[in-house]
């Protein structure tokens, strides 16, 4: 198949949806959106700070309207999104990418995620110093140890595998496959659709 509809990346936080989202647009010489970027590009404010500070209402609303921008792009001509983690809680931001679009959902494994997560987070002896350093959805519960995230990750983890499996309209397993293998992965899977 030639690419006739517009490529929606969804899954987990670090699944690489922004890396596949840049070497798929150029392959197929396309536009590329990430809805974090668009979000602050229209609000002037992060997604992280929006949700911290104004809460998960106002991030939703946030992350509503930059799809609903990203629908008036999607209308005129296909384009590569790379959306946040959350979006499958999303149904109203959902809505508006769902016209001719293929949702490819990128799926990695929870200890990869997790690790990934944590490459990033303040630790000091197994304890977490800095909540900050966390995924918002993960800081919220004040995680005080490792323990305490992998525990709040692995169920956010499996609530959102489901959602995004029933969204998905392709499912890449990433296993130990390398960004570049990954990326042509998808392109063999839809050229065969």
């Amino acid at each position: 198949m030639n690419l006739t509809k517009s490529i929606i990346l969804i899954g987990i936080k670090h699944s690489g949806k922004t890396t596949q989202g840049h070497a798929l647009a150029k392959n197929y010489k396309l536009d590329f959106f990430d809805t974090d970027d668009v979000i602050k590009e229209l609000t002037g404010v992060s997604p992280r700070d929006i949700y911290n500070k104004e809460g998960k209402d106002s991030f939703l609303s946030a992350e509503k309207l930059a799809c609903q921008f990203l629908q008036s792009k999607i209308v005129n001509k296909q384009i590569v999104v790379s959306t946040g983690g959350g979006i499958c809680d999303n149904q109203e931001a959902l809505r508006f990418l769902t016209t001719n679009s293929l949702f490819i959902y990128l799926h990695v494994a929870e200890n990869v995620a997790l690790e990934r997560i944590l490459q990033e987070a303040k630790i000091v002896d197994e304890k977490i110093t800095n909540p900050e350093s966390l995924p918002s959805y993960i800081a919220k519960k004040n995680p005080k140890t490792v323990l305490d995230v992998q525990n709040i990750f692995h169920n956010i983890y499996e609530e959102r595998a489901k959602k995004y499996s029933m969204l998905a309209d392709i499912t890449i397993e990433q296993k130990n496959l390398s960004a570049e293998q990954v990326t042509s992965q998808i392109v063999e899977t839809i050229k065969k659709l």
